[in-house]
């Protein structure tokens, strides 16, 4: 993505936009610098996929499916990567040394495989990851 720095979007900053969480106003405005492409992120498809289930069960509308992802697909600054065969082995290995669930060792595999090292993220655990400096909206 070129040579500014870029932050990967963990699912949780999604879905509390998305499902009008408590800290979504302060996520709407970091993903609207996204939009505009004042910011440069990344996220997986498997995050995608991972915000699409909770939006069909919680809001019960296939509609509201399609505009996050209408709503993804502009944001200008984000780029979606499809995690490699090598990447989903990598995460394996990471989630056994960290004591991960494979999703959350999956964004560290792909954070490393794509020399990412900022992570946008409300989950605590990836605190202790060398090389990984999670931030808050």
């Amino acid at each position: 993505m070129g040579d500014e720095e870029v932050v990967f979007v963990d699912a949780n900053i999604f879905l509390e936009f998305a499902l009008l969480g408590k800290e979504s106003e302060r996520c709407k405005a970091f993903l609207l610098k996204i939009k505009e492409g004042e910011l440069l992120a990344m996220a997986s498809d498997f995050i995608v996929y991972t915000c699409l289930l909770p939006i069909q069960w919680r809001l019960k509308s296939t509609d509201e499916m399609r505009k996050f992802i209408i709503f993804l697909y502009n944001l200008a600054g984000l780029q979606i990567y499809k995690p490699t065969t090598q990447n989903l082995f990598d995460a394996i290995a990471v989630a056994e040394k960290h004591s991960l669930d494979f999703d959350d060792a999956l964004i560290v595999s792909c954070m490393k495989c794509n020399g990412i090292s900022k992570l946008m993220s409300f989950d605590r655990h990836f605190d202790n990851i060398e090389g990984i400096e999670r931030m808050e909206p």
